[in-house]
């Protein structure tokens, strides 16, 4: 049986990923469910897995931290969103990703791949990840971020710079740009999709309902069982609650 370590730092994603996992290869078993640099290293210097399903930012730093500090010799397939560069990188050098919101069908063809790898008579010459991680780093470099949008306004059409918008968020099945002056403005994008377009130093994506620009915000109280509670300027037409998995993550944004 082909044992298998997911870490990922937040809950929902974890709990989706090994349904759709055992629903694809039932003699999988999921050996554990880890959220951070520090429980991953503790792990594989106890423990042999087969495969690891690795987001590239945990709760308390990058996972290519975890590279650092212990010696990694196992098929890793990310779970993360990087720009078409990275994409091709990831296939030239046999190490597959999973683009978030994950699909299954995209899972089921990562899934294969491994297993054909791992099947293969040299498996671990397959894996570069001081390769991996400079494609990586020059992706990161690399990516530009959406910087104006376009909202119809009355009978005429208006640009947006970034910098204007306080936060995006879903209200009755539509999608909405507040703007720091408080207007509001539909938008055709997701969530998922402008949290993909936006500057991960400027936007977080406090849940499923909204993603928040830092100035917007005007300080953060603790919730039950440690979940956080928002307070943004201007306001949105519902309380901001961050969940207890993704306050270290927000925390950690909030500071850097």
């Amino acid at each position: 049986m082909t044992k298998v370590l997911i870490v990922e730092d937040e809950m929902p994603s974890a709990r989706k990923l090994k349904n759709f996992i055992l629903e694809i290869e039932p003699n999988f078993e999921i050996v554990d469910i880890l959220d951070s640099v520090s429980t991953t290293v503790s792990f594989l210097e106890n423990n042999t897995v087969d495969l690891i399903f690795l987001d590239i930012h945990l709760s308390d730093g990058n996972s290519f931290d975890i590279f650092k500090k212990t010696d990694v010799e196992v098929p890793i397939i990310f779970t993360t969103a990087f720009n078409q560069y990275a994409i091709d990188a990831f296939k030239q050098i046999s190490v597959d990703y999973l683009l978030k919101p994950l699909d299954k069908e995209l899972l089921r063809s990562a899934i294969n791949k491994f297993n054909k790898i791992y099947h293969s008579a040299n498996k671990a010459a397959s894996f570069n990840y001081e390769k991996l991680k400079e494609l990586l780093t020059q992706s990161k470099e690399n990516k530009e971020y959406q910087e104006r949008f376009l909202v119809h306004y009355r009978d005429k059409i208006k640009s947006i710079n970034t910098s204007e918008i306080a936060a995006f968020y879903a209200d009755n099945k539509y999608i909405f740009i507040k703007t720091f002056d408080n207007q509001n403005f539909d938008t055709n994008f997701t969530l998922e999709q402008l949290e993909h377009k936006l500057d991960p130093k400027h936007f977080f994506r406090a849940n499923r309902k909204c993603l928040i620009h830092i100035n917007s915000i005007k300080d953060a109280v603790v919730y039950s069982k440690s979940k956080l509670k928002l307070n943004i300027n201007p306001e949105l037409p519902f309380e901001i609650i961050i969940s207890t998995e993704k306050s270290p993550k927000f925390k950690q944004w909030l500071s850097q």
